[in-house]
């Protein structure tokens, strides 16, 4: 089985090039994405809010945790069906990847919310030429998805690993300052975070930095725990909990 990392990383640059030119957020909670059972905001990994897609990563319980009980399996099934239920009443249409599973199968899935969006889009009211435009936009966006399954069905370890290594240069440039309290008067400490750079924070213990949006202190900082989810963070409430290792 493939590190996690590296497999979220070929995810999230299959994601990049598939909706390249659409309109993209990250880490998005909708007013209306509540649990009913719980009454707790849920949480969308992508949206597209242009074309009413979105993308949810599953069963990201990373190493360490240990299998989970009878009862935690149920909970986040249970929490996976109100997400779906929440986003199909409101007209979203998302696509639940787990990176641990089939590749293949995982893209046809992507393939299914690419039709459905599009099908949806030719019944909508939209004005006429913005109708065409995201028509083609999306046409273009399931033909890129056609060719990337293509090639991660011919070898689907190495077009992983040549995903991960594009996600990598896509972030390569992007970094994140953190400025942590002085440890002496007069004396400043800066940790620069990458992405793909292994951190100990002081709660959650070691981990790899996967993604940073934005820049200066209020860029999120997201990080994939040994012994836990994948956690995001504030840039500036991150600074004195984390070191490089």
């Amino acid at each position: 089985m493939m590190n996690t990392y590296i497999v979220l990383s070929a995810w999230r640059e299959a994601l990049a090039r598939i909706f390249d030119g659409f309109t993209a957020q990250d880490n998005v909670s909708p007013d209306w994405l509540v649990n009913p059972s719980t009454n707790r905001k849920l949480k969308l990994d992508k949206a597209y809010p242009e074309v009413n897609i979105a993308v949810r990563f599953i069963g990201l319980t990373a190493r360490g945790q240990g299998r989970q009980s009878d009862l935690e399996v149920l909970e986040n099934e249970e929490r996976e069906r109100a997400r779906a239920e929440l986003c199909r009443a409101h007209g979203v249409h998302l696509a639940s990847i787990d990176p641990a599973e089939d590749c293949v199968k995982q893209m046809d899935g992507l393939l299914s919310v690419l039709a459905r969006a599009s099908r949806s889009m030719a019944n909508s009211d939209r004005p006429a030429p913005e109708k065409a435009a995201l028509m083609t936009a999306l046409a273009t966006a399931r033909s890129r998805a056609e060719q990337l399954r293509s090639r991660l069905a011919h070898n689907p370890e190495q077009m992983l690993e040549n995903l991960a290594a594009g996600w990598r240069d896509r972030e390569a440039n992007l970094a994140v300052e953190l400025s942590a309290p002085a440890p002496a008067p007069g004396q400043a400490v800066a940790v620069v975070l990458t992405t793909g750079q292994r951190v100990r924070h002081t709660r959650f213990g070691e981990g790899v930095v996967t993604r940073i949006d934005g820049s200066g202190p209020e860029a999120m900082v997201a990080i994939l725990f040994d012994a836990a989810q994948e956690r995001t963070f504030r840039a500036d409430l991150l600074a004195d909990k984390v070191e490089v290792l």
